[in-house]
């Protein structure tokens, strides 16, 4: 074989191999572009049902390539979801997945330009969302300042932000379930309970963690009577020995209810 014959056996050959290895990588690509998660097992979540969160993270058609998920996690490329912290997609399989979601937590929000814009348990302000969170309370009768995400909620003063953040720490503790907390002119507080058509006046801020917690241990006897009206605590007193409140129903007939310690 001539000089000029093994230069062009070389050249074919060496054609032969890059042909070879674009035609394997096209055939993986091919392969990779088709496999897609398809079973998701969704921890973490407390807001979104389930299929709400995966939805979200996977709300476009190329979210389920497992190829291109891999590479999003490789390079840190998240969504922002509403009232998501963060979330992580472990992949258990080339077609599943657990989905961890890290939820923000709003314990409360205010209304303010038209949107529901939501703090955590430090009473920072987390999220703007025209959506209501079911069982977060709404903060009314306030006037509050500039909100800015990030920031603190601005209510005024040092003292009116403390019982905000008070009062709505309690509720979540004890896990009632607030609709709103409302504030009159005198900063009078008055509750309105989710779903059970009851009201709780507070009153002043007075042995308020008292009243919450006794608030806690008379719902379940409300309850199981059915009764709906409004439930007067601002003269509860826990020092009291059988502190006496009331609960004045719709058809304006008067129930006393006595709690003893």
């Amino acid at each position: 074989m001539t000089q000029k014959e093994a230069d062009i056996l070389y050249i074919k050959q060496r054609k032969v191999r890059q042909w070879t290895v674009i035609l394997v990588i096209l055939l993986i690509l091919a392969i990779a572009l088709r496999v897609r998660i398809r079973d998701v097992r969704v921890r973490g979540n407390k807001t979104y049902t389930a299929e709400q969160a995966e939805s979200l993270v996977f709300s476009e058609y190329w979210d389920r390539n497992t190829a291109l998920c891999l590479i999003n996690q490789l390079r840190h490329k998240k969504k922002s979801l509403p009232f998501v912290q963060d979330y992580e997609i472990i992949l258990t399989g080339p077609f599943s997945c657990d989905l961890i979601i890290y939820e923000k937590n709003p314990i409360g929000c205010i209304v303010y330009m038209s949107n529901y814009m939501y703090f955590d348990k430090d009473g920072v302000m987390v999220e703007s969302s025209q959506v209501r969170l079911p069982d977060v309370p709404v903060i009314r009768g306030l006037q509050f300042g500039h909100v800015v995400l990030g920031k603190k909620l601005p209510a005024g003063s040092t003292q009116l932000f403390n019982e905000i953040m008070n009062l709505t720490q309690q509720f979540s503790l004890y896990e009632i379930a607030c609709d709103s907390i409302r504030f009159d002119e005198f900063h009078n507080i008055t509750v309105d309970l989710a779903e059970d058509d009851i009201s709780v006046y507070l009153g002043g801020d007075e042995d308020i963690l008292a009243k919450i917690s006794v608030l806690h241990d008379m719902l379940p006897e409300i309850r199981n009577r059915g009764l709906k009206g409004t439930l007067d605590l601002s003269t509860y007193n826990d020092k009291e020995k059988g502190s006496t409140t009331s609960f004045k129903v719709k058809a304006d007939e008067e129930t006393g209810v006595t709690t003893s310690e």
